[in-house]
C-alpha cells in the first residue's frame, strides 16, 4: 500500500483527501502543519507528499526546500496545492508541473497519483 503525507491547514480538505484517497487504497497521513509533517516523516515511510502552499508558519515551498536538503527525503515526489497562490509566482513558475489548484477535483488527483506511483 502506498503512503501519502497530506499537509493542509483546512480541516475539510484533510477530511475529504483522507476519504477519497483511502477509498482508492492509499494509506493517508494527514496533518495541518509542517512541524507535524516532520514527525510523521521520522516515524513513517512516505511515498508521496501533497502540501498546501499557504500553510501557517512555514509554507509549502519552504517545507519543500527543507525536504530537498535532507538525503532521506529529497527523492519523495511532492505535489503543491493552493487556492490562493498570490505572492508565490517565482515558485509556481519553477514548479508548475507539480501544482494543482483548489478546490481539488479528487478523481483527477487520484489519476495523477496512480500514474506517478508505480
Amino acid at each position: 500500500m502506498r503512503s501519502i503525507l497530506f499537509i493542509d491547514d483546512d480541516k475539510q480538505t484533510l477530511i475529504l483527501a483522507k476519504l477519497y484517497l483511502e477509498k482508492e487504497g492509499f494509506e493517508v497521513h494527514a496533518c495541518a502543519d509542517t512541524e507535524k509533517a516532520r514527525k510523521i516523516l521520522q516515524n513513517t515511510k512516505i511515498d508521496f507528499i501533497i502540501t498546501d502552499v499557504g500553510l501557517p508558519g512555514e509554507n509549502g515551498f519552504q517545507f519543500y526546500d527543507w525536504l530537498q536538503s535532507q538525503p532521506d527525503y529529497r527523492e519523495i515526489p511532492v505535489l503543491f496545492i493552493s487556492a490562493h497562490a498570490v505572492g508565490f509566482d517565482e515558485h509556481l513558475t519553477k514548479h508548475r508541473d507539480r501544482f494543482i489548484a483548489k478546490p481539488i477535483f479528487f478523481p483527477d488527483l487520484i489519476e495523477r497519483l496512480k500514474k506517478e506511483l508505480p
